[in-house]
């Protein structure tokens, strides 16, 4: 059966910007004072900021330098979101969900001005989409909050959505909702991961998870 709904992440989901994310928090640990390897990195892609910091470099550290390094990553990638790029087919994708009866509904742990942002690299506006985000949660990926405020707000039950995500958080925060995961290895996550995390399907790409809903 089609899900009526799609609970959508957008980094590396929709928007090609893993590896933007992932020099603005290198820059932002360095400037800091700790150095880290960008492969340290990678795997925890996907957690907002408030639990990415403390994976990375510990409870501790995040005390102490936590808030200004959110806050030099947040700057970092505003000045790299000129080469983010949408990923391959998410234009086509968002436009087609409409004609499938699919409806979008995003669901994110970043803040609003960095949602409209990558947006914008659709040619989309949030005021197009039922949206959560950051200012709606009370923790980030991989806490439940992000889809569950969504399905809920979707008024759809969990059995007739899907969530759609690129890093094995996406899928523990679907799954702690009782939602099913769809993976697409468009951004952080290797297929792998995305198991790990619950995924029940996993895609190479948005045409691919395209025509898998077309033959529903």
């Amino acid at each position: 059966m089609r899900p009526k709904v799609l609970l959508l992440d957008i980094d590396g989901t929709l928007v090609d910007n893993t590896a933007q994310h992932i020099a603005a928090w290198w820059e932002a640990f360095v400037a800091q004072g700790l150095s880290v390897d960008t492969g340290r990195l990678r795997p925890e892609m996907g957690k907002g900021g408030d639990l990415f910091v403390k994976a990375v470099a510990g409870e501790g550290w995040d005390a102490q330098h936590g808030d200004a390094a959110r806050k030099h990553h947040s700057a970092a990638y505003k000045r790299l979101l000129k080469a983010v790029r949408p990923l391959p087919g998410a234009v086509d994708f968002l436009a087609a969900l409409e004609t499938l009866k699919v409806r979008p509904v995003l669901a994110t742990s970043s803040g609003p001005d960095e949602v409209r942002a990558n947006l914008a690299i659709l040619g989309r506006v949030p005021e197009e989409f039922l949206v959560v985000d950051a200012d709606d949660i009370g923790s980030s990926k991989p806490a439940p909050d992000v889809f569950a405020i969504a399905l809920e707000r979707s008024g759809i039950p969990a059995d007739q959505a899907a969530a759609v995500g690129d890093t094995r958080w996406d899928g523990e925060s679907a799954g702690e909702s009782g939602i099913s995961f769809w993976g697409v290895l468009t951004g952080g996550g290797t297929e792998e991961e995305l198991r790990l995390g619950g995924a029940s399907e996993t895609f190479k790409d948005l045409a691919e998870l395209l025509a898998f809903l077309k033959s529903r």
